[in-house]
């Protein structure tokens, strides 16, 4: 009888059904079809789902992104962070991954990294020599830090799912975004060096001071946002709910009597835009109720787990596995929804192979991230494309060295943690 569930799921998604739709419909499919339960959990299982304060942080961290991009943070990250490396070869490449690096600290997502730096990168970039194609690869596998560099929406919605610390989970997930940021970074100066590239004579013009000075000031107010979440949370002040809360009243502050750039009429503008954005996450994650009940009470979970248990004894073949999975997953799904799907089959399996779930978020959130950018139908794909007007078959030829790099990172994470896992013990 579990195949209505799949059967349901995989069949909406086909038609073209909207995917908070697909999640509710294939749960209700197989409530009405394969069980006698009342319809009436189905209300209940929405209401319940969305009755929890650590989901306050989403719609407040979105609200807090979109502030911050409407006051110019990106712009004054760029101008910083550009007297910086003046003198580094390919120097415009680099700062993009830097920018990106900030930014995903303060957005939360990789779709709005990539909107926020793209639409001012990518024209700086060909003015001053790059390749289209490979300035939007560049940022485009950049923004894939917005999701796990804290705080970070996949790692919230993981952490309900999971019942596990989301504090524990953004401190997981400094090292392995920082460290996306930096193979990138090997790749740009490597591709640059294969092409040839020959950096424009204005890159090397003297720094003014005074202009170092105002850049200097910028920077340091838009990156203590990050901080003061991660400082908050490490030291026990707030809880992940409360620093987005402090998040959005430090925007505020910013735009309001710091850059002065904030009006009323743009309060109105961002709101709107938080308000749909987080409408959408927000209807997923009350679908995710409904399917997670029907994913329980036909025991699909236990029975994958069991079947993963049978196939192999080994937590690290169990983990190629996973990550195969979750690249093909990764692809048409965007994270926040995938990670509904597949923690509640997945987890089961991991916790019996000893594998600590803090651990197997962090995993999760990276793989599901590169199939946001995995070659044909990565949904970040179809945001650089109408961002830099490149065609997908050339964003996909230079896409593709990034992945791979970032993909090898990501998989010597998965086997590796102690590379990383000893920041979250901190807290």
């Amino acid at each position: 009888m579990s195949l209505f569930l799949l059967g349901g799921f995989v069949g909406f998604m086909a038609i073209g059904v909207p995917l908070a739709l697909v999640i509710i419909g294939s749960g209700l499919l197989y409530i009405l079809i394969a069980t006698d339960v009342p319809m009436s959990v189905v209300g209940q299982r929405l209401f319940v789902t969305l009755d929890d304060f650590t989901l306050m942080a989403i719609p407040l961290f979105v609200l807090a992104g979109y502030l911050m991009n409407e006051v110019g943070l990106t712009e004054r990250l760029v101008e910083f962070v550009r007297f910086l490396l003046r003198r580094v070869y390919g120097a415009l490449a680099q700062v993009s991954v830097l920018v990106s690096m900030a930014f995903g600290g303060v957005s939360g997502a990789a779709a709005a990294d990539l909107a926020a730096v793209g639409i001012p990168m990518i024209p700086q970039m060909e003015k001053h020599g790059y390749r289209r194609e490979f300035a939007t690869a560049t940022i485009t596998t950049s923004s894939l830090m917005g999701a796990v560099i804290p705080p970070s929406i996949p790692f919230i919605i993981y952490g309900v799912q999971a019942e596990t610390s989301i504090g524990k989970l953004f401190l997981a997930g400094i090292i392995p975004g920082i460290g996306i940021g930096i193979v990138v970074m090997i790749v740009n100066h490597v591709s640059l060096r294969r092409q040839g590239f020959t950096e424009p004579p204005s890159s090397s013009q003297p720094l003014s001071g005074v202009r170092l000075a105002m850049a200097t000031k910028d920077a340091l107010v838009a990156l203590l946002m990050p901080v003061i979440i991660i400082g908050g949370i490490l030291l026990g002040v707030v809880t992940p709910t409360e620093a987005a809360a402090v998040a959005v009243l430090y925007a505020l502050i910013v735009g309001f009597f710091v850059f002065r750039t904030l009006t009323f009429a743009k309060i109105v503008r961002v709101l709107r835009s938080s308000v749909v954005m987080s409408s959408v996450i927000m209807l997923i994650v009350a679908g995710s109720g409904v399917l997670n009940w029907a994913l329980a009470y036909s025991l699909v979970p236990q029975m994958i787990a069991q079947a993963l248990l049978s196939l192999t004894s080994s937590a690290w073949v169990f983990m190629i596995i996973v990550i195969v999975l979750l690249l093909i997953v990764g692809m048409p799904l965007d994270p926040v929804p995938a990670i509904i799907v597949v923690t509640p089959i997945l987890l089961p399996a991991a916790i019996g192979f000893g594998i600590d779930p803090v651990h197997f978020g962090v995993v999760v959130v990276m793989v599901l991230t590169i199939g946001l950018a995995t070659p044909p139908v990565g949904a970040s794909l179809f945001v650089a494309m109408s961002v830099s007007k490149v065609s997908m078959s050339s964003l996909s030829r230079a896409i593709i060295p990034f992945l791979v790099a970032v993909l090898a990172f990501t998989v010597l994470i998965a086997f590796v943690p102690a590379v990383y896992n000893w920041l979250p013990g901190l807290e």
